[in-house]
């Protein structure tokens, strides 16, 4: 390895853990290299950062963004009242609750901070009230929102599809079988601590008149989905135009259907999915010439033989790939380690001969465990906040919710009809 490209990682690494934001730190490292080795002109790294951004594709993540945010008005209250009568008597009905809201609101979204935040406001307390443990509670929030990433439609499957160059109709066929079985798990292991706690369980008996009141208030909300899956995997639509029509019909729920956003608060949700977007869009716009180099200095290349020489065993080196991901989601963001990793790992999977969907499925499971590991944990921190608790007050319960998630992340790595299936029966 050239003395530019340790440079480069020195520069990196050095950049990240003095807290230097991630877009700014992939920069910094880039210009090292370039200016170590004497050119080309630092002027192709906004030429890269340029065409890295305008991607078609990647206009449907603030779409998605901004149609999960207007959701929140009207359409997500529906869909955990229609959970909480479907799964009012299961022990721990409450906890069932949040996590199938979860799987619901994920499916608009694609947001797990998103998911969590909106999730936890609505139903954490009234856990708390019932007598569910603070760690329990925070921890099945966090885990059922990073599961946003991994119900489709999902932000960081668009990134990871135009990072590896894959249908993004495929991620999405293959996204759904995984998040609703760890989805299951989570609520399987909150009716075991709450049985075995003696949880409360404040069941309604509704009515047939109010069941069919609840189912219709949430139908127009659960078209959505609908909406988005059905046109993007009937090639109908572009996951581009699936977005956009997505978020113009959460807004015409909000606003002509419930009526519970008026012009001050639609101006907040369009200023914060503006900012959001453009967070993750500039981190998107500094990675692309990052990837760029590697590709051209032959860094996949370099990666796979140092590997291959330390073991052949596919299943050896789909451990070390396991591990990695787990320690660098506890301490990066998630679109930023698809990013930089993606270009690395990749190509020594498919000389495994995984298909890079499956992969890509693998990787995101891996790294919703990251979002409920401190010190970064994103959506743990999130649903700390929102119940008023320190993130410590989370351990030791928060320890179930992360062997079940990784467990769930494990097996979607060894098993890959887990996610092939339903992209396999597309074909």
């Amino acid at each position: 390895m050239s003395t530019g490209l340790v440079l480069m990682f020195v520069a990196l690494a050095v950049c990240l853990l003095i807290g230097v934001p991630v877009a700014f730190s992939i920069r910094i490292s880039c210009m090292t290299l370039l200016y170590v080795n004497g050119g080309p002109s630092l002027d192709i790294l906004l030429q890269r950062m340029v065409s890295g951004a305008k991607s078609f594709n990647m206009l449907a993540m603030p779409m998605f963004i901004f149609a999960g945010a207007l959701m929140v008005y009207g359409s997500t209250p529906r869909l955990i009242r229609l959970a909480n009568m479907l799964l009012r008597r299961v022990p721990g009905g409450l906890g069932a609750t949040a996590m199938a809201a979860c799987g619901f609101f994920g499916a608009v979204s694609g947001s797990g901070v998103a998911s969590a935040a909106a999730i936890g406001k609505i139903i954490g307390p009234s856990m708390l009230e019932q007598g569910y443990p603070k760690g329990l509670t925070a921890g099945l929030i966090a885990a059922g929102g990073t599961m946003a990433c991994i119900i489709p439609p999902s932000i960081v499957m668009v990134v990871y599809s135009a990072s590896a160059n894959v249908s993004i109709g495929d991620m999405f066929l293959a996204g759904f079988i995984p998040g609703v079985i760890t989805i299951l798990a989570l609520i399987t292991l909150n009716c075991v601590i709450a049985k075995k706690r003696g949880t409360q369980n404040l069941a309604h008996n509704y009515t047939s008149k109010e069941k069919v009141a609840i189912w219709l208030d949430a139908l127009l909300p659960l078209v959505t989905p609908v909406i988005i899956l059905g046109g993007v995997l009937s090639g109908i639509l572009t996951a581009t135009e699936a977005s956009v029509i997505a978020a113009l019909y959460a807004f015409l729920l909000a606003v002509f259907v419930y009526n519970e956003i008026n012009l001050k608060k639609f101006v907040k949700v369009a200023c914060e999915s503006v900012v959001s977007s453009s967070i993750i869009l500039f981190i998107i716009a500094a990675a692309t010439p990052f990837g760029w180099i590697m590709a051209t200095q032959n860094i996949p290349q370099m990666f796979t033989t140092a590997l291959l020489t330390l073991t052949s065993n596919p299943y050896v080196i789909l451990g070390i790939f396991f591990v990695l991901l787990l320690i660098l989601g506890c301490f990066m963001e998630t679109i930023c380690i698809i990013i930089l990793m993606t270009p690395i790992l990749l190509p020594i999977a498919k000389q495994m001969g995984l298909e890079p969907v499956h992969f890509g499925i693998a990787m995101l499971m891996n790294l919703a465990v990251g979002g409920c590991t401190p010190p970064l944990s994103v959506c743990l921190f999130t649903s700390c906040r929102i119940l008023k608790m320190r993130i410590e007050e989370s351990f030791p319960d928060m320890w179930y919710v992360l062997i079940v998630v990784t467990l769930c992340a494990l097996l979607a790595l060894v098993w890959p009809d887990l996610s092939m299936f339903l992209v396999n029966l597309s074909k």
